[in-house]
């Protein structure tokens, strides 16, 4: 479904979960997380064109603030409300939306209560902040930048589109989609910055938009109760945490910022709290179950390639590379992956999984792997012959399958092969910008194998 912002219309995968909540009269309230400017308030202004009523309290706008506070429960706010915004308060087919309001328990108090009285209201949350539980009532979606298909969309490519979803993929759109991805790989997925790049179709138009962006992320800080010599942490712990993207961190002195450990540990959690980046611990087993090893260095992934790009001073580099696998050893490709593994995630807050092996003499790292029918995939993104892919031989070893996966600038192919101690897998080479694709890839490829 598409949503409306400023002269340019999107569509959103997430709008069809929308669509459900909407529509389910058993769940009146809704926490729709995402960070800062990742369109959770043109989303829900679509989304309000499906009831009679609409209500957007904005809780950075001082009269919507002087609402909220001066109202003692939840029937005096809604009389307020109501009044205030010139609605019929006896109308049931009502939504409300609480807009900015990150980081006040007290509005998911009051919503809690309101949906206990007027079941028949729904009621929408936009949080850049995670909560440490869902309220009773209220079910959670979260939103991400535009992923590679939605920036094809937004930019008229239906074309490919078509090939993208192909399975298996075609021989011929495979030069158009490695430059589109590019492309989304170097302008990224934050709407404003995709509105201004298909409105000027120039990269030079993006950076006071890139700023701007920064700019929200920084008054955001700001705006917090913490003590000054916090934010400046804060601040100067996002500014630097660009270059580290996709990259495996150690928190002592992270990005030369003179704090140990626990200091930095605690900005960068407080930053992911804010979703502007995640912290993603390794997995060390090849087969369920799994969970993720908290002793281990996490891999930093920021909320948004474009702006690693922007904000790292590669862009013209990466306007000339053929292989992305040929810069900065992979980082950036390793992480508009990351990103598009996880960008049709909207019912948790997904983290895209990856596997090491951190032993004296035969460590090895697997940039993604991929839960699939009781089976963990390993997807390496690398190019090179197979006999060079010395991590992915260590995980095969030691798995009990023989599929493997690897993303790099070529078409696809299967070929069987061999490890170095001898055990025989079967390789599926997929271009990179099929990273998103993945599942419906490997189907067909573990169905092709077996038979």
């Amino acid at each position: 479904m598409p949503y409306f912002m400023a002269d340019i219309y999107f569509n959103r995968f997430i709008a069809a979960w929308l669509d459900k909540w909407a529509a389910d009269i058993s769940m009146p309230g809704l926490i729709l997380y995402g960070a800062r400017q990742t369109g959770k308030t043109s989303l829900v202004a679509r989304l309000s064109e499906k009831f009679r009523q609409f209500i957007r309290l904005d809780l950075k706008d001082l009269a919507d603030v002087g609402i909220f506070r001066k109202s003692g429960s939840s029937d005096d706010f809604l009389d307020n409300l109501f009044f205030m915004k010139e609605k019929d308060k006896a109308e049931e087919n009502t939504l409300i939306f609480f807009d900015n309001t990150c980081r006040d328990p007290q509005v998911v108090n009051l919503a809690e209560d309101i949906i206990s009285r007027r079941p028949r209201i729904k009621i929408i949350i936009s949080s850049a902040i995670s909560l440490h539980q869902v309220p009773r009532g209220f079910s959670s979606l979260f939103l991400h930048p535009l992923s590679f298909t939605e920036f094809l969309d937004a930019n008229g490519n239906q074309e490919a589109i078509f090939a993208f979803s192909e399975v298996p993929f075609p021989v011929g759109g495979f030069h158009k989609l490695l430059g589109l991805f590019h492309q989304y790989t170097l302008v990224g997925g934050m709407p404003s910055v995709v509105k201004k790049f298909v409105q000027s179709r120039s990269m030079s138009s993006l950076k006071p938009v890139y700023e701007g962006i920064m700019k929200e992320f920084f008054a955001d800080i700001d705006d917090t109760s913490l003590r000054q010599n916090k934010k400046d942490l804060l601040t100067i712990t996002l500014q630097n945490a660009f270059m580290y993207a996709g990259t495996r961190v150690k928190f002592n002195a992270f990005g030369n910022v003179p704090y140990g450990s626990r200091e930095m540990a605690g900005t960068l959690r407080y930053l992911e709290k804010s979703m502007l980046l995640s912290l993603n611990y390794p997995l060390v087993r090849t087969e369920p179950p799994l969970s993720p090893d908290l002793n281990k260095y996490p891999r930093l992934q920021m909320l948004d390639t474009g702006l690693v790009t922007y904000f790292s001073g590669i862009q013209k580099q990466m306007i000339l590379a053929m292989d992305l696998n040929a810069l900065f050893e992979g980082q950036v490709l390793r992480h508009v992956v990351g990103q598009e593994l996880i960008s049709n995630s909207y019912d948790e807050p997904a983290k895209p999984d990856y596997w090491v092996r951190d032993k004296a003499q035969s460590s090895a790292e697997i940039d993604y792997v991929i839960r699939y029918e009781g089976m963990v995939i390993p997807v390496v993104v690398k190019s090179g012959e197979p006999g060079r892919l010395r991590s992915l031989h260590q995980f095969i070893d030691e798995a009990p399958h023989p599929f493997a996966i690897r993303l790099y600038a070529g078409n696809v192919n299967i070929r069987k092969a061999e490890t170095l101690r001898g055990k025989p897998y079967y390789l599926l080479s997929l271009p990179y910008f099929l990273a998103c694709r993945i599942p419906e890839h490997l189907k067909g490829f573990i169905k092709y194998v077996n038979s």
